[in-house]
């Protein structure tokens, strides 16, 4: 197969230097065909034809690709010349045949090498320019830690043919893992360094199948030795490494060696290897203590690490995968840790990284959510939402492009009126990330937090997008089957406008559910339990028209009313605030109550019909009284002020004397609160008894005989209204 680099030598530069070493060649023709010359300083310097014979060397082409070799199968037909008639011109240097590990002729190989060692000025511009080819470089090769530039110290042990054999193996024992763990702890020494490095590799494949296909010097067949060796690697590794490479940690937090270390060029072989152990080991491992363990080693070998670019990425992802997915709790906050410690140790290509894996992981597994799992999922965003504070630049970008991603989607539903468009949005993982970055910009863009770093964050211009984006979804279909979804990222903006102090008219998005049918038709008796709006966003089909779930989404309707309200309970413009909810709902209750006068001078069975909402009306009664008297306190605190509107500091200042609790809103809000955490908790008891099944829907029959109850109730309140 051909490789990458010989593909892009082909490409890029091939050409011309076949044209140049052509002309070569031929002033060479010319030359040797001319009159006989005067002897120069090389003929003086060789003497006699001999020694002249003896430094015209075949050249390096014909020694690695021999005769007969095709160009066209060497380059799958991309050149027409020769490759002998292509190096014709090539200076001749002393070189070897250079072969394969299996012992066979590498032509492809050879040639690549060839150009490297020789014509570097023209492979320079490519091994640099492309990523991949750093990649490539990094890639590990498991024999390399038996082919080191110090084999002589690993005593490996050889066959007749150069190769291990089984009678060569050695079984390890724990007498000599306390050998070696004595070197490693008193002299800290490299010698055994290596050999725990041999043996934890054959400790890594124990029991694979692909252990078959390779050779180890040590085998292991004992489990108490098999955790010796892993526990004294992990335990020993870092601390004999930092012994040797020191550490160096800048004051900005971030964690470097030194490369250009002889000691740290001697052992990349052995880092690489071990590297790739620890990958292969961390995916294998179930029991929480040892995942632990491994993951605290590879956290304090990362900066040994930070070169093989292509395994810091799989590493990460690993890491990332386990903070995602682990069931305990120290488990994932071990993952977290090395996540956190990789983004601040690194460069910005490591943050940005950092930042994207962890997204992808969170977005990747909260596609399932319930009650079980949303305490998983708040902790991946709470958690993957303070690397956006190490680094102004990559958050920033990071932050608009998944933001924009996240409009996109949105215009998409918007524009392709098809059947199922509105699923791309309608979705948990959507919902998610309109959630975690709200996190983001609470977390990093809080007023408290500007005011003490005396600067702005850089994230808040993404507030404004970032509000449009989630009330266009809350919009995009009014459905009452996702009243749920508009509940929750009503709140998620509730909990938004409180931390970074920004003002969201939200009140037209509650206001108008008091027209939907879901609220002012009559719903039927059922037999289902409580719907969940904490942990659903979408309504099952037998909810839909229930009393059951009308009641729910009246109880929402007035705790969003209150929570938008509780917000500006102390705030100087809260009566103008609250003059369009105090008119909406005064009307609302006017037109039920009329529509109530209508049924009971009709009589007959419409009587009853129209008294089912009498609770919620008494509620938003409540609610307008309540807001009414807070609007009364404002007013009477606020005649005694001597300052204008202008004054932004007087007016953050007012009512600092009292709490928000002793506002007439802040107490009413508060009851409703506990009466809501106890409905709640209520709710999760009923469900953890069941196996934490929601009751969506009932037996047919069932359903059916509702159905047969409440026939004609539609065709009545529409002759009411």
């Amino acid at each position: 197969m051909v490789q990458k680099s010989t593909k892009k030598f082909q490409k890029k530069h091939l050409k011309r230097t076949i044209d140049q070493r052509k002309q070569s060649q031929a002033y060479k023709k010319k030359v040797a065909k001319g009159s006989k010359r005067k002897p120069t300083a090389e003929d003086e310097y060789y003497g006699d034809e001999a020694q002249r014979a003896k430094r015209q060397r075949p050249s390096r082409s014909e020694q690695a690709l021999g005769d007969g070799t095709n160009a066209k199968e060497l380059f799958a037909g991309g050149v027409q010349d020769s490759v002998e008639e292509a190096l014709a011109g090539v200076p001749k240097k002393r070189s070897t045949r250079v072969k394969d590990r299996d012992g066979e002729d590498d032509s492809e190989a050879d040639f690549t090498r060839f150009l490297d060692q020789d014509d570097q000025d023209l492979l320079h511009e490519e091994n640099l320019s492309e990523e991949s080819d750093n990649d490539e470089n990094d890639e590990v090769e498991d024999e390399e830690i038996l082919q080191g530039p110090d084999d002589e110290d690993d005593d490996v042990p050889m066959g007749k043919n150069g190769k291990i054999t089984d009678s060569d193996k050695e079984e390890l024992t724990r007498k000599v893992i306390a050998k070696w763990k004595k070197s490693l702890t008193e002299t800290k020494s490299l010698k055994a360094l290596k050999q725990v490095a041999v043996a934890f590799r054959a400790a890594v494949y124990v029991g694979k199948t692909e252990a078959e296909a390779m050779t180890f010097k040590y085998t292991i067949t004992d489990p108490a030795v098999y955790n010796d060796i892993v526990m004294l690697t992990l335990t020993q590794f870092p601390e004999v490494l930092n012994h040797h490479i020191p550490v160096i940690t800048s004051s900005g937090g971030r964690r470097t060696i030194t490369t250009s270390n002889k000691k740290y060029q001697q052992l990349t072989p052995l880092l690489k290897s071990l590297s790739a152990n620890l990958l292969r080991i961390l995916s294998d491992l179930n029991d929480p203590n040892t995942v632990s363990a491994v993951l605290t080693a590879a956290e304090k070998l990362l900066p040994y690490f930070a070169s093989f670019r292509r395994y810091v990425k799989q590493f990460i992802r690993a890491v990332v995968d386990i903070w995602s997915t682990a069931p305990d709790e120290s488990t994932r906050l071990m993952a977290w840790v090395v996540i956190r410690s990789a983004a601040e140790s690194g460069d910005k290509g490591m943050l940005e990284l950092c930042m994207k894996t962890s997204y992808a992981g969170m977005i990747k597994n909260c596609r399932q959510t319930s009650i079980h799992t949303i305490p998983l999922i708040n902790f991946m965003k709470n958690t993957a939402a303070t690397l956006y504070a190490l680094n102004r630049e990559v958050s920033y970008q990071t932050a608009f492009d998944y933001i924009r991603q996240l409009a996109i989607h949105l215009r998409n539903s918007v524009v392709h009126k098809s059947k199922d468009s509105y699923k791309t949005v309608y979705n948990w993982q959507y919902i998610h990330s309109l959630d975690f970055w709200r996190r983001v910009m609470s977390l990093h863009c809080d007023t408290a937090k500007e005011l003490k770093d005396g600067k702005e964050s850089a994230l808040r211009p993404l507030i404004y997008p970032l509000v449009q984006v989630i009330l266009g979804t809350m919009r995009l279909v009014p459905a009452a089957q996702y009243f749920p979804l508009r509940f929750t990222l009503f709140r998620s903006l509730i909990d938004l406008s409180r931390d970074t102090d920004v003002y969201i008219p939200l009140l037209p998005t509650m206001t108008e559910l008091l027209t939907s049918t879901t609220v002012t038709r009559s719903g039927k008796p059922s037999t289902l339990r409580p719907f969940d709006f904490e942990h659903n966003i979408r309504a099952n089909a037998a909810y839909l028209g229930t009393r059951i779930y009308q009641t729910g989404v009246c109880e929402q309707i007035v705790d969003c009313i209150i929570e938008f309200y509780g917000l500006y309970a102390k705030h100087i413009s809260f009566p103008e605030l609250v003059v369009p909810c105090v008119i909406t709902l005064k009307r609302y209750a006017r037109r039920k109550d009329r529509l109530s006068t209508v049924a009971t001078e009709k009589g007959g069975k419409k009587k009853g019909k129209k008294r089912e909402n009498i609770k919620f009306h008494k509620q938003l009664l409540e609610v307008v009284e309540k807001l009414e008297l807070n609007s009364k306190l404002i007013q009477d605190r606020r005649k005694n002020v001597e300052f204008s509107p202008e004054n932004h500091e007087q007016v953050n200042q007012f009512l600092k004397d009292v709490t928000w609790e002793k506002t007439p809103l802040g107490q009413y809000l508060k009851i409703q609160r506990e009466v809501r955490e106890e409905r709640l908790r209520i709710l999760r008891e009923s469900m953890e008894k069941d196996g934490g099944q929601l009751e969506t829907a009932q037996d047919d029959d069932v359903i059916d005989e509702v159905e047969d109850e409440d026939e004609g109730d539609d065709d009545d309140n529409d002759d009411e209204e």
